[in-house]
């Protein structure tokens, strides 16, 4: 009972760190608040500027909530405690200078990558050993500062184990405390062969961003580009498990959230480009089945040619919506 007692009084005590207030970082860092759980927030200067003056607004299925949190724009401005743990949820991007930032603050601290892509787990474990690996289903939108939007219901799905693989006491411990925030939560030993699974899935990220369409238009794209990435990582002995194989029980009717103007989810690329940024995750999505076709002496067309437009688009400050999807079939030679 001493024990219970202890442990329960350690996670009272623990303070969840989002680095990355945007989407996913945002609405699930509102979502912990609600649920009086403490959370701070680490985000560009706009958005926590945002934040500070009037709350985090977040927008979900049961209402409009205006959260009042603690809110930085570097880890620098918080003293980190023993028992902390972040929650990594900057785009790919932004990883490497994150975490650098990060570990000249604080040198051992659980890291959760609640990030699209496979490579964030192994550039943060070049800074620390205690990693975990998180998928992420239906994350949030956020287009404007100081404003998120979760319009699933349950707000997200997650998975989550210990980076490579494996499970331990603080996997359950971030099920246990998603789960109070309204979560759908799964551990697994094998995060990292799900996270390829759902790589291919956001293959998809960039043809709703160039395109700024969703659905049965763009879907001879998506699965072309999916196709190619399939092949690719067959042939380097990847391993990817279907998330739909997943043990859970997650319900098949759940909400998915809606971030575009047609009504259908148009993916964390078209945000970024929405916001005008300047920068987009492309390069950790169909730049990852680029980068394993060149290590392999092949090449991946399709996605090599994704990558660039999106990339070009988001240096230029363009809009989603450069080509339509017609055109964008005509330059990928799939007509």
């Amino acid at each position: 009972m001493l024990g219970e007692e202890k442990m329960a009084d350690k996670m009272n005590n623990q303070r969840i760190v989002i680095y990355g207030a945007g989407a996913v970082g945002g609405v699930v860092g509102g979502l912990l608040a609600l649920a009086g759980i403490p959370v701070l927030l680490i985000g560009r200067p706009g958005n926590v500027e945002s934040i500070l003056e009037h709350g985090l607004r977040v927008i979900t299925p049961g209402g409009t909530h205006i959260v009042r949190m603690p809110a930085f724009t570097t880890p620098n401005q918080i003293e980190f405690g023993p028992i902390d743990v972040v929650f990594l949820c900057v785009k790919g991007q932004d990883t490497e200078r994150a975490i650098s930032d990060l570990h000249a603050i604080t040198e051992d601290i659980p890291i959760f990558c609640l990030q699209n892509g496979v490579r964030n787990e192994e550039i943060v474990s070049k800074y620390y050993h205690r990693v975990y690996g998180v998928l992420v289903v239906g994350g949030g939108v956020y287009t404007q500062d100081g404003e998120v939007t979760s319009r699933g219901n349950p707000p997200g799905r997650f998975m989550v184990g210990r980076y490579p693989d494996g499970t331990d006491e603080l996997c359950e411990s971030f099920a246990a405390t998603l789960r109070d925030a309204g979560y759908e939560v799964v551990v697994t030993p094998e995060i990292m062969s799900y996270k390829w699974s759902k790589l291919l899935v956001n293959l998809n990220n960039a043809v709703g961003a160039i395109t700024n369409v969703a659905g049965e238009d763009t879907s001879c794209i998506t699965r072309a580009a999916q196709k190619e990435g399939k092949e690719i990582l067959a042939q380097a002995g990847v391993r990817w498990i279907p998330i739909e194989e997943s043990p859970s029980r997650w319900p098949k009717d759940a909400k998915r959230p809606i971030d575009g103007p047609s009504g259908i989810s148009l993916g964390s690329t078209w945000q970024s480009l929405t916001r005008r940024i300047g920068t987009v995750e492309t390069e950790f999505l169909n730049g990852e089945i680029v980068r394993i076709a060149r290590r392999l002496g092949k090449q991946a067309p399709i996605n090599e040619t994704l990558l660039w437009i999106t990339e070009e688009m988001a240096a230029s400050h363009e809009l989603p919506g450069k080509y339509t999807p017609a055109q964008l079939i005509k330059i990928l030679k799939l007509d």
